[in-house]
């Protein structure tokens, strides 16, 4: 039997990521965008990693795979990684993110997101 705390847990994280992907399926962030600019963007005008990431989950979700690619690239392994950490929360009763408090696994984001962003912008 599954303790209750753990159901409790487990419902949270269900409403939420539905709440989550439903707002973000109905409201186009081109359009209806609540989040505040991109700080990196408006001093220098370089793309962040992030920048594009709400319009193209998106138009992930609408299915349009290519236009979700060219807002962010980094929208897909994202989206997996999440998905794996709601899976993982909803099926185990521990949580994940102490795979993500490895210190190779933090450096290896980083550097990851560093050289995106560099990328992006030559």
């Amino acid at each position: 039997m599954i303790p209750q705390d753990h159901l409790i847990r487990r419902l949270i994280i269900s409403v939420t990521v539905l709440a989550t992907v439903t707002w973000y399926y109905m409201f186009d962030p081109a359009e209806h965008s609540s989040a505040p600019p991109c700080l990196l963007h408006k001093a220098t005008g370089w793309l962040c990693w992030g920048c594009g990431g709400q319009r193209a989950f998106h138009q992930l979700l609408h299915g349009h795979f290519h236009s979700a690619f060219q807002l962010n690239a980094l929208v897909y392994p994202v989206t997996c990684i999440l998905i794996y950490i709601t899976v993982s929360e909803l099926i185990k009763n521990t949580p994940t993110y102490s795979f993500f408090r490895n210190k190779m696994v933090a450096v290896s984001a980083l550097l990851i997101l560093i050289g995106f962003t560099l990328l992006r912008n030559i």
